[in-house]
């Protein structure tokens, strides 16, 4: 399945902000991440449509070093460490013989299996006039692919942003 992630801009509503609205490619709103924003610990939701919770995502640590459990159907399906200050993989998976092959500073990246077949891809684009993400998943894993591009994508600033900030990862200024 295809998706694009736009990022939503408007305001919270108590605790819970938006992050992303899910369209499918022809504009069908499939889903919204939404969640909560704390400097140490946070959750992010996929809801679909009729607002039944479909995954979610439980963060531990800060946005530049933390782990993130992801859930689905009430069972725990990985878990992602990030690692912003590891230049080659600064994301990590663990319960999924999964890894990132690609430039995820960049946010152009395959998520794939032990064997090398492509899980997910996640880039970069625009959509009617609007910068969104991009994420090609198998039908059977788009559930976890939308929280993995949800993790990438909700740091604070594009993850390339951290990488021009930390000390010998930045290229000429």
């Amino acid at each position: 399945m295809q998706y694009v992630m736009l990022r939503e801009t408007g305001a919270a509503a108590g605790e819970i902000v938006p992050y992303f609205t899910v369209l499918l490619p022809d504009g069908t709103p499939a889903f919204r991440i939404i969640g909560e924003k704390n400097p140490v610990t946070g959750k992010l939701a996929l809801v679909d449509c009729s607002g039944r919770e479909r995954g979610r995502v439980l963060r531990v640590g800060t946005p530049l070093l933390s782990c993130h459990t992801v859930w689905q159907a009430g069972r725990k399906r990985a878990v992602i460490t990030r690692n912003l200050a590891a230049p080659r993989r600064p994301y990590r998976f663990y319960g999924v013989p999964w890894k990132t092959r690609g430039d995820c500073f960049s946010g152009s990246f395959d998520v794939v299996d032990a064997r090398g077949a492509v899980i997910m891809t996640h880039g970069r684009g625009w959509y009617c006039g609007r910068a969104c993400v991009c994420v090609e998943a198998r039908r059977r894993e788009d559930v976890v692919c939308l929280l993995i591009a949800a993790v990438v994508d909700s740091t604070p600033g594009a993850p390339s942003s951290f990488q021009a900030k930390l000390p010998g990862l930045a290229g000429p200024v």
